[in-house]
């Protein structure tokens, strides 16, 4: 007998008072666009938001944007490590150097010449200005002329020992092709000596006098 294969019926529909009760977290829709179960006008929805969009995207990331350069932003990035580590950066340290010595001089000199104080530390502080930033310049340029004699002086000696190692190639296949052809005149040399052997007469017989046999000279050669 088959088994019966309809489906059981369903649980009755739970009607306690705890199910009936409305969860607080369910609010109701307060939406604009539906007032006394009338609708008011269309309904238009936000438009979606981008994807490619990220949560505080920089300007390397998908829609992020470059930040905004401000005095603010760059005083708040700076810090004391800035600041004591900045005479050990390239060409700062005489920079600085070239600016106070310039300075210095020139402040000394109008204020020996009578000058007032204010002009004398204007004086000083160009002469300061001038001097760093000019020295500092001239010390990039002093240390790009460098780097660029080293380069130059890599590439000769990366085409010499280019050079160097061609001719040692060809030093070594002259040695190669002289080794061979040694190899084959010697080789050409055993075998004529081989060869004479086995065209020598054999000793034995009838003296070799006869032209059989003996593998002598005929009778009749009388040289």
């Amino acid at each position: 007998m088959a088994d019966d294969t309809r489906q059981p019926k369903s649980s009755p529909e739970d009607l306690s008072r705890a199910a009936l009760t409305v969860s607080p977290e369910n609010k109701p829709f307060t939406g604009t666009q539906w007032q006394n179960g009338k609708a008011v006008g269309p309904y238009t929805a936000p438009p979606p938001e981008s994807a490619n969009i990220l949560a505080g995207g920089t300007e390397h990331t998908a829609g992020g944007k470059a930040p905004e350069v401000t005095l603010a932003n760059a005083v708040k990035d700076l810090g004391w490590k800035d600041f004591s580590e900045l005479p050990k950066r390239p060409c700062v340290r005489d920079a600085l150097l070239t600016g106070i010595g310039s300075g210095f001089a020139f402040g000394g000199v109008k204020t020996i010449f009578g000058a007032a104080v204010w002009t004398s530390c204007s004086y000083a502080v160009f002469s300061f200005c001038f001097g760093s930033v000019g020295m500092y310049q001239y010390c990039l340029y002093r240390r790009q002329a460098e780097k660029d004699g080293m380069m130059r002086v890599i590439d000769v000696m990366n085409k010499k020992d280019i050079e160097r190692k061609a001719r040692e190639q060809r030093k070594e296949r002259v040695k190669q092709e002289r080794r061979l052809n040694k190899d084959e005149e010697l080789d050409g040399r055993i075998a004529a000596m081989g060869g004479k052997r086995e065209g020598a007469p054999a000793v034995g017989g009838d003296g070799g006098g006869g032209d059989g046999g003996g593998g002598g000279r005929p009778w009749w050669k009388v040289w």
